[in-house]
């Protein structure tokens, strides 16, 4: 054997064995129909599965590298306990747990109607105890949820929240293009998005008839959460508030949002002293601006201490949305109204709106 053939026997050789012992890496693609799907299919898009829990299932008993990709089709998807995604599969910020529509809102052919709609009918059976039920409840870091529509809980005496992401150490989660659709007396969202940790960041959603709508809670050991932000969203009738922060880092983002007809703009931990700062949002037809609250509810407005850094913040006029359930825009500020140039809703252009980190979050 020639020196030349020698040198290339030895690269192939050194070739097989990094292959063989690198860890492989895995896409996998699971796809959820309510109407047509069979848990006990494969999860493919010729043979869907009927159930988000079962897809959880498969998700969570993988550990190899790679990314993971929920696809959600039309339909109403009944959940009678909450769905946990909690594997050690080392997501990454390219290569994440994503679940979302299989069409999303700025898809030209999307409208309302094909929106996956996410309900609770979880039943603790404690019918004179005050409890609480979860849509879907994150345990892993590096997730993205996406394009999905979700109703509370119907029972009475009952806390319900959407999406809840506690735990130690957890990092990134993406909630965007999502609606959360509530009602004081049928179906009740207490709280729409929860999460402690850093990265939590909630773009482009409509939040309507919810208690709160996003909770940045202070974590378990009071450690505050960095890289957090709401930007783009609207909120519309909420009973408590519209952003509840706990003592979030300073680099929280608060901008082009807004927030109508709520019983208070944004809710404060007790003691939180926090200046934070909002820009390009519209503020108008709340009872109150700012207040302190726990887990129970609201404890009182905030005094003369708190202050905001606001710039280009309206406090006056009417918001007027679409209530029309056949039209793309529902839920949307009406063309031509107060609000309706400033971005806030489902659709988005990336090129335009996003941060740099969002727009490398999603590739």
């Amino acid at each position: 054997m020639n020196t030349r053939k020698t040198l290339n026997f030895r690269i192939v050789f050194v070739g097989l064995v990094i292959a063989v012992l690198a860890p492989s890496l895995i896409a996998e693609t699971l796809y959820v129909d309510s109407r047509n799907g069979n848990d006990v299919n494969p999860g493919t898009k010729e043979k869907p599965l009927r159930t988000i829990n079962q897809a959880a299932v498969i998700a969570n008993s993988k550990t190899e590298p790679g990314p993971t990709v929920i696809k959600i089709g039309p339909g109403v998807h009944n959940l009678t306990k909450a769905v946990v995604f909690e594997n050690t599969r080392p997501y990454t910020k390219g290569k994440r747990l994503t679940i979302e529509a299989t069409i999303l809102p700025d898809d030209p052919n999307w409208k309302p109607v094909l929106m996956p709609v996410i309900l609770s009918t979880e039943d603790p059976r404690k019918p004179d105890v005050l409890t609480e039920t979860y849509s879907l409840k994150i345990k892993n870091s590096y997730v993205t949820i996406r394009g999905l529509k979700f109703l509370g809980n119907p029972l009475s005496n009952n806390w319900h929240a959407c999406v809840e992401r506690i735990g130690k150490d957890l990092d990134d989660l993406l909630i965007t293009q999502c609606m959360f659709i509530g009602d004081r007396d049928s179906f009740n969202i207490y709280c729409a998005a929860l999460a402690t940790g850093s990265r939590f960041v909630v773009d482009h959603c409509i939040f309507h008839n919810c208690h709160a709508s996003t909770v940045y809670w202070d974590g378990l050991e009071g450690v505050s959460g960095k890289g957090c932000a709401m930007r783009y969203c609207i909120v519309d009738g909420a009973y408590i508030s519209g952003v509840w922060t706990c003592q979030t880092a300073e680099d929280f983002e608060f901008n082009h949002n807004i927030v109508t007809c709520s019983d208070y703009f944004w809710m404060r931990k007790p003691g939180d002293r926090q200046k934070y700062q909002l820009h390009d949002c519209i503020v108008t037809g709340n009872k109150y601006y700012s207040g302190y609250g726990n887990a129970g509810g609201p404890t009182g407005q905030t005094g003369a201490e708190i202050t905001f850094e606001e710039k280009t913040v309206i406090k006056e006029g009417k918001v007027i949305l679409e209530k029309d359930k056949k039209v793309r825009n529902y839920l949307h500020v009406k063309s031509g109204t107060l609000g309706s140039d400033l971005g806030a809703g489902l659709f988005k252009k990336k090129a335009d709106i996003l941060s740099k980190e969002t727009v490398l979050d999603e590739r």
